[in-house]
């Protein structure tokens, strides 16, 4: 009779244990998901693959640029964010190709494909080993989401085990600029 009973307690303990340990796994997009790290914009951030430092951040209403000999001149219904950085790879050639920023409300914003073209965007460049690359993250957003602001930069969207960098945007409350020029040697 107690043969039974030790049988039955054994299995409703590792019943409970078992349901303990499922509740407290995290979900597999969790476990794979991007390896952070989270700095502000006043420091150079790194990570172990790369880092960022951003130099300057502009707010404007319309953006201008030249391409092929012709002027470009971009309206925006919202406010264009130009995020001026320099990237530096630390182990192998690299690109940065996924470049967010997340606005005030947590919502994320790609960078402006209408802007693609414009000069010195970094999403174009290869970041070399040893070799600072400076340039431009262009983005357009709803003017009530330029307040704190984050830039989450990696080697491509949605990574997997591959690093990642946030950085805290400094607050600035100045009103856009009516426009900006966009030159081929930066902002």
């Amino acid at each position: 009779m107690r043969r039974p009973a030790l049988v039955i307690a054994a299995v409703l303990a590792a019943a409970v244990v078992l349901a303990a340990l499922q509740a407290t796994t995290p979900p597999y997009a969790t476990l794979t998901g991007p390896i952070s790290t989270v700095g502000r914009q006043s420091e150079t951030v790194s990570s172990k693959t790369f880092s960022v430092k951003v130099n300057r951040v502009l707010k404007a209403k319309n953006i201008a640029y030249e391409q092929f000999g012709r002027a470009v001149d971009l309206k925006s219904s919202g406010v264009w964010v130009v995020v001026s950085a320099e990237l530096q790879a630390f182990q192998k050639t690299m690109p940065v190709r996924a470049a967010t920023l997340i606005g005030a409300s947590g919502r994320m914003y790609r960078q402006s494909r209408r802007a693609g073209d414009a000069p010195n965007i970094l999403s174009a460049k290869i970041v070399q080993p040893g070799l600072p690359t400076t340039g431009l993250f262009v983005f357009e957003l709803p003017e009530d989401e330029i307040r704190n602001i984050k830039l989450v930069l990696s080697e491509q969207y949605d990574p997997q085990l591959k690093d990642e960098i946030s950085v805290s945007l400094e607050p600035d409350d100045t009103a856009p600029q009516a426009r900006l020029e966009i030159r081929k040697d930066g902002i």
